[in-house]
């Protein structure tokens, strides 16, 4: 199986084979041979790595482990490979330019509060669109400046119509 481990900001490829204990690891293209146990009723684990003995132990804290041992005390971020990718692509999404703000439902257009140049907020209202004679208001997903407004005021939208353009 394939990890991705982040350890005082620096990233790790990490993909395990193996099981009961015993397994190898890849790290970054380096292969170490790891048996690995769970001391029961405790936080503690021991490991041997490539026949050295190590011990540590584990807490979770929300979404990342704190590894204490006698090297010291690391945070450590782990993703699996599917995890992994799609953050990359979410990233990959907000680098590459202006984002686009599409209808979720059909509507009428009510108020349109953006405008071409614009800073706006993330969260900051910037249309009215009514749809089934509820509201709906659309706010900003990130900060940015509004590149351009694509409706206006009585307009009627599809879902998936491009409402703001925003950089």
């Amino acid at each position: 199986m394939r990890y991705y481990a982040k350890i005082e900001g620096k990233d790790y490829e990490c993909v395990l084979e193996g099981g009961d204990g015993a397994l190898s690891i890849v790290v970054d293209g380096k292969r170490f041979s790891v048996d690995l146990r769970h001391i029961p009723r405790s936080h503690a684990w021991s490991v041997l790595l490539d026949g050295k003995s190590y011990e540590f132990t584990v807490h979770e804290h929300e979404e990342q482990l704190e590894l204490a041992g006698a090297a010291g005390v690391f945070l450590v971020e782990v993703e699996d490979a599917r995890t992994h990718a799609a953050r990359a692509r979410t990233v990959a999404a907000r680098v590459q330019g202006p984002r686009v703000v599409k209808a979720v439902m059909p509507g009428i257009v009510r108020e349109v509060m953006a405008a071409p140049g614009q800073a706006v907020e993330k969260g900051q209202s910037l249309l009215i669109l009514e749809a089934m004679k509820m509201q709906n208001e659309v706010r900003a997903l990130e900060p940015g400046t509004v590149r351009a407004v694509f409706v206006a005021k009585g307009d009627t939208v599809e879902k998936g119509a491009r409402l703001v353009e925003i950089e």
